[in-house]
């Protein structure tokens, strides 16, 4: 790879778009695909590679870099307690199962309506989050583990077709079926690894025979811009957990709730646009 201004630009942009993505991932429990694929996006078209691989490939690169950013999240929260070990050993299985599924068929199929899907559904669920319930936050009923566990295989199934570590959709569907808000940001960090990793392998397996990548590609993988965006989210996701335990129950579900209606409405923009 030749020096050029826009190799300098594509790492500059990288290492931002990973700062940003590690401090999101630790303060509310999300892989950081959601911000990652964009950037990506742009930086593979700078590089001038073809419009047919870009999606793919700015998808794969993103849950390459989530098995490394949830770890660091995970284990950040576990050190502050806010974690479910029975709920993620409930969803350790069916939430691997979905994503390898996902990223297979992700090679082959299309997004588009899983993406409507979840776009209308992050609409409702960040709205319920943003309006102030009446009711307290302190959880006053057992939740099902065992059912919220079983779901989160559906949810690994959507999050590794498009490219994010499932926190977008986990951590509201924990909230709501009685997880505390804490504990299901801290869990969802832990989940996000276990949709990243059989998503990635998928990625790898399903573009391991194209001709057409770009140099330094393992499948639908760029391996170099995921070293440059993990550089940054590995250090920076401790200072999001930290974050997220300075701020009340109530207000991290509104950040939340904000960040989600953002994804939602960029989610349906894309494909009406």
């Amino acid at each position: 790879m030749e020096f050029s201004w826009e190799l300098v630009e594509s790492i500059l942009i990288l290492l931002l778009a990973g700062s940003l993505a590690g401090i999101m991932a630790g303060m509310l429990g999300i892989g950081g695909g959601i911000i990652l694929v964009p950037p990506l996006v742009f930086v593979f078209d700078l590089m001038q590679v073809s419009e047919v691989l870009i999606p793919h490939l700015a998808i794969g690169t993103s849950l390459a870099t989530i098995i490394a950013t949830s770890l660091s999240s995970a284990k950040a929260h576990l050190k502050r307690g806010s974690f479910d070990q029975q709920l993620l050993k409930y969803s350790i299985i069916p939430t691997s199962l979905g994503a390898g599924f996902g990223g297979l068929l992700a090679g082959s199929l299309s997004g588009g309506v899983l993406a409507m899907i979840f776009g209308f559904m992050a609409v409702v669920v960040s709205v319920r989050m943003m309006i102030p319930s009446k009711a307290t936050d302190e959880i006053d009923y057992e939740p099902n583990r065992y059912l919220i566990g079983n779901l989160t295989g559906l949810t690994g199934i959507i999050s590794a077709m498009v490219g994010i570590g499932g926190g977008a959709m986990n951590v509201p569907l924990m909230n709501m079926m009685g997880i505390k808000m804490h504990h299901a940001v801290g869990t969802s960090a832990s989940v996000g690894f276990m949709i990243a990793l059989p998503g990635a392998i998928g990625f790898v397996v399903s573009g391991w025979d194209n001709p057409n990548l770009p140099e330094f590609s393992f499948g639908f993988i760029h391996w170099l811009a995921a070293l440059c965006i993990c550089l940054m989210t590995v250090i920076l996701a401790p200072l999001g957990a930290a974050i997220s335990h300075q701020l009340n129950t109530k207000k991290l579900k509104q950040i939340f709730g904000i960040f989600l209606f953002v994804v939602a409405l960029r989610t349906l923009w894309r494909l009406w646009s």
